[in-house]
């Protein structure tokens, strides 16, 4: 660990990242603890069954986007920052305005399907005439998105601070819009309106900021001649379909869980699990940063050959981040009722023992969560597919048994043993990739020698 460390003290490349690290790590606690408090008001306002309900319409539309809309930045990335480091600047232009086609085409489709989809889905949930409407109102929060475009802008310009800013700006606002609506007696209509509002003014601020930034670059976005783009570009749509469908198999299992669970258990169990699911997502958007900061940086690395520049810093980043969450995570399991008890009240204690499970579940993610930055940049966006669609497979074969068995707490259990498969997978797949990488180089080496 000594050499390890005294390693990636000495490369140059980790003042990039410190910098970018210390912007998205800052907004995205804050995002967390905005977050929480966020909850925390939901819960006490609208209930556990209300609770429940909202949580539907939030993951009926996010699955739906997951499904259809598929998001093009880490392609972007990959090969914008190709064009920049060879500089060419046309090149940089097409590819930015495929994306945003990407982006308009994709939010269309999603909200064309999620109200196609509505009258099959809405009785199989248990909604009624009356609650079928605010289904079709989540669907107006994924019509118009451009957000996957605006990251891939901010982080190809090494502007991380700006995102950054814009994701807490709005998960303030978010705060102060929960405050408004307990104020006024909103209820539930004025909880799902405020995902709508704040899912619509996310999906454009990032973009608008980006393309702020290639104005003194002297780059502008270009629209048309899509085959010459893709000839530029080669293998972009193939990334995009893999680093999505890696993403799609994955998230699925997180969306369409909540959708699964309101057919098997009370619509207030659903809402137990929500808690369970938010406080998890707390402590991936205190991870997320490693992967967001890092991958760039590993695609340049990549693109260089420098795979065990790349191996140190992933397995260093790696390790040191398992030790800080054994760290964190134990005592807050420990004090996990009295925290539950004192944030959404003595109602939510059943959600305890399924906090506590997802709690590790997502601990046993997140020490691994450069994998997929560290897969993406050495072409192994197929792997990741494969390694997907085994944990999804397992998921949906776990989960109705788990929660017929174990109720909620089941649930989260099965996110447990599908991320520990995932992480075991994921760790050979790199393994192997960077030896095939270095097997290759040497012969390369030998037989220009």
């Amino acid at each position: 660990m000594s050499r390890l460390t005294s390693g990636l003290r000495n490369d140059p490349v980790l003042g990039v990242f410190a910098r970018n690290l210390k912007w998205i790590f800052s907004s995205q606690m804050a995002v967390a603890v905005l977050g929480m408090v966020f909850l925390a008001i939901a819960a006490r306002t609208l209930g556990a069954a209300g609770l429940g309900l909202l949580a539907l319409v939030e993951a009926y539309a996010r699955i739906v986007a997951r499904l259809t809309h598929f998001e093009p930045w880490q392609a972007v990335i990959r090969y914008g920052s190709e064009a920049l480091e060879s500089d060419e600047p046309e090149r940089f232009g097409r590819l930015i305005g495929l994306s945003v086609l990407l982006d308009l085409a994709g939010g269309l489709l999603a909200a064309l399907t999620a109200l196609i989809l509505l009258p099959l889905l809405a009785p199989l949930l248990g909604l009624d005439d009356a609650q079928q409407w605010l289904l079709a109102a989540g669907a107006l929060a994924i019509v118009f998105s451009l957000r996957a475009t605006g990251i891939s802008l901010l982080r190809l310009y090494d502007r991380f601070d700006l995102l950054a800013k814009i994701d807490a700006a709005m998960a303030a606002f978010r705060v102060c819009l929960a405050v408004l609506a307990w104020a006024l007696g909103a209820g539930l209509a004025g909880f799902v309106a405020i995902f709508v509002l704040i899912s619509l003014i996310d999906g454009v601020l990032a973009f608008v900021a980006g393309r702020r930034q290639m104005r003194p670059k002297g780059h502008r976005i270009q629209y048309g001649r899509l085959r010459q783009t893709l000839d530029q570009n080669p293998g972009f749509l193939r990334l995009v379909w893999d680093s999505n469908l890696a993403v799609i198999l994955r998230q699925t299992s997180q969306r369409l869980d909540v959708i699964i669970l309101a057919t098997l258990v009370p619509v207030a169990s659903v809402g137990y699990y929500h808690i369970a699911r938010r406080c998890g997502d707390a402590a991936l958007r205190l991870g997320r940063p490693l992967s967001q900061a890092i991958y760039p940086e590993l695609a340049r690395f990549a693109a260089r050959g420098e795979t065990r520049r790349l191996s140190r810093i992933v397995r260093g980043i790696s390790l040191g981040f398992a030790a800080v969450l054994v760290v964190v995570l134990v005592p807050v399991i420990w004090q996990l009722a009295p925290i539950i008890k004192a944030v959404f009240g003595p109602d939510y204690l059943p959600a305890v023992t399924a906090v506590s499970i997802q709690t590790v579940a997502v601990g046993i993610y997140l020490s691994g969560i450069i994998l997929n930055p560290a897969l993406l940049s050495l072409g192994q966006g197929r792997a990741m597919v494969r390694i997907g669609a085994m944990t999804a497979a397992l998921f949906f074969i776990l989960f109705i048994p788990m929660v017929s068995v174990f109720g909620v707490a089941g649930a989260s259990g099965t996110h447990l043993i599908c991320n520990v498969l995932w992480l075991g997978l994921g760790i050979w797949v790199l393994r192997r990739s960077l030896q095939s990488v270095a097997t290759t180089q040497e012969s390369t080496q030998e037989s220009t020698q």
